[in-house]
């Protein structure tokens, strides 16, 4: 089974491809940036991250289900972790402003 994942971060096109044999990837405007080829995570380590220069560095926290695969990412920048893209929670207003 192979799932996506698609959106932008302060004008960086993000694509996270999971596919059930060959892991995960992220790729940061069409380059692939990281992969982790683990069957099982619980969605508390971040498998995948990126930096993305002065905007921090980009971390990606899948959640394996029996069927599918959920993501939750997040702009870490100093002490500062905002969530920029959830799967399943819808961010919130400030979030969203804060992403784009």
């Amino acid at each position: 089974m192979r799932k996506e994942f698609e959106f932008t971060v302060k004008d960086h096109n993000v694509k996270i491809v999971n596919t059930w044999a060959r892991g995960i990837k992220l790729y940061i405007d069409g380059d692939c940036r990281d992969q982790d080829t683990s069957f099982f995570a619980n969605g508390r380590t971040a498998l995948l991250s990126a930096k993305l220069g002065e905007l921090g560095i980009l971390e990606v926290f899948p959640k394996s289900a029996l069927i599918s695969v959920e993501i939750e990412v997040f702009l870490i920048k100093g002490n500062e972790k905002q969530r920029v893209y959830s799967s399943q929670k819808r961010l919130n207003l400030t979030e969203q402003r804060l992403a784009k």
